[in-house]
């Protein structure tokens, strides 16, 4: 979908901060969405912690942002076609620089090993884990060490569809590991599986690897290098200002209340 402009330019901005975009041509584009709560969700308010921030610093710099939500992997091959503008929420890899400009870093997120409870399965570096069975996501990237040994059968990988899928495999036994933030990892526990089996799931305590998230534009929208610059000082404007750290605790603030949210779509 390709980013059109409005026909009157209007002064777009955050509460609290000085609307400094209306020199600048407005404009509405289209980025993919997919369900990774509580920093994406269709359901989340502000369709979570990084929309919510991503939508803002857009608007800091006269910038529309519409989502259109699909499964995680089509997501992403949505931006990489040119079917939307863009997408959010993806860390850096050769293979989607191709397609994709990509914009400064939103948010990090602490990529961890859950297992069955029981004795932790120890490591030290990733190259250890090469006789356990490791499940992960279709679409999503684990790290460049991850996918070196992934390709070189360093280790044994099997990939589903969803986020949620992995888990059900983790919980009957057909994976050993399963690679995902721990905080989205809590959060699908949480909303998908009842006490007794979340009670067989844990979480290591080492993360193995610290994920940058970006926005990424589409490299033939014609715009694209001017919504990459904008969307940049739009986030600049947020962290020093404050508002960025506002957004973020007052969205996981409603995220977290007990009948804020609504349940969780079952896809991841």
């Amino acid at each position: 979908m390709r980013i059109f402009l409005l026909l009157l330019a209007t002064c777009l901005g955050v509460p609290g901060l000085a609307c400094a975009a209306s020199q600048l041509a407005p404009m509405q584009i289209v980025l993919s969405n997919q369900e990774y709560p509580p920093y994406l969700g269709a359901s989340m308010p502000g369709f979570g912690l990084m929309s919510r921030v991503v939508s803002a610093a857009f608007l800091l710099e006269n910038v529309k942002v519409r989502y259109a939500f699909f499964p995680n992997n089509r997501a992403l091959q949505s931006a990489r076609a040119g079917l939307v503008d863009g997408s959010l929420g993806w860390a850096i890899t050769p293979e989607r620089l191709q397609d994709l400009w990509y914009s400064d870093a939103v948010m990090s997120l602490r990529m961890v090993f859950f297992q069955r409870a029981g004795p932790d399965i120890s490591w030290r570096t990733l190259s250890d884990l090469s006789r356990y069975r490791i499940g992960v996501t279709s679409g999503n990237t684990y790290s460049d060490e991850f996918t070196r040994l992934q390709t070189s059968h360093g280790l044994y990988v099997e990939t589903a569809a969803d986020d949620l899928t992995n888990f059900r495999k983790l919980l009957a036994g057909h994976i050993d590991l399963f690679p995902i933030d721990g905080e989205v990892g809590a959060m699908l526990l949480s909303r998908q599986f009842n006490v007794t089996q979340r009670r067989l799931i844990v979480a290591q305590p080492s993360s193995f690897w610290s994920a940058d998230m970006h926005v990424v534009i589409w490299r033939k929208q014609p715009l694209a290098a001017e919504l990459i610059r904008r969307f940049n000082l739009g986030l600049r404007q947020l962290r020093a200002s404050g508002e960025y750290a506002r957004l973020v605790d007052q969205t996981r603030k409603e995220i977290n209340q007990p009948h804020g949210s609504g349940s969780m779509p079952s896809g991841s």
